[in-house]
């Protein structure tokens, strides 16, 4: 799902810069124009070229550090399915029934290993959002009624990590925190 959203937005950005230059060429030519700038398509050449260098540079760099490539050719270790209802977390190992919702009241992980969390809700949005000891935002993903993301991520330290919702989900959203132990 998510190679197919990148896909879709590189075809988006493909049709953006076909229309940018078609517009660019059949602007009129300088010699056409009776008033106004002069070298207008000139300099409105050398901006559309700077424009599509640094946008370049930026796409070469951020692409390949997107989370739709971090840790996409492992399996993961372990498997926290995460269910988010106003205003907790519950954590289980296993699939949690939306029904009878239950998890664990401590979860564990190990460091170095990859680690994915099937996030959802069982009500309206929520953030799941993993903060370090140090109080460091580490990851983030959404969790929405009706469809389970998944975020993938390898612990380096080991420690106590906490977990807040990040998307306004009513008055006592403040409170919306759970935390798991990596060893």
């Amino acid at each position: 799902m998510q190679n197919s959203l990148l896909l879709l937005f590189l075809i988006l950005t493909g049709i953006i810069i076909v229309i940018f230059t078609y517009v660019f060429l059949s602007s009129k030519r300088d010699e056409q124009i009776q008033t106004g700038m002069q070298k207008a398509l000139q300099k409105r050449f050398w901006f559309i070229l700077i424009l599509f260098i640094v946008l370049a540079i930026f796409a070469s760099i951020t692409i390949p550090k997107s989370p739709y490539f971090i840790f996409a050719d492992e399996q993961p270790a372990k498997i926290i399915h995460v269910a988010s209802k106003q205003f907790y977390f519950i954590m289980s190992d296993q699939a949690i029934d939306p029904e009878n919702p239950t998890g664990e009241s401590l979860i564990e992980l190990n460091a170095n290993e990859l680690v994915e969390f099937r996030v959802t809700s069982l009500d309206v949005n929520h953030g799941f959002a993993i903060y370090n000891s140090a109080n460091e935002l580490i990851a983030q993903i959404q969790a929405m009624p009706g469809y389970v993301n998944r975020l993938r991520w390898k612990f380096t330290e080991p420690g106590n990590y906490d977990v807040y919702c990040l998307e306004y989900c009513g008055m006592a959203h403040h409170v919306m925190k759970t935390s798991f132990i990596v060893k």
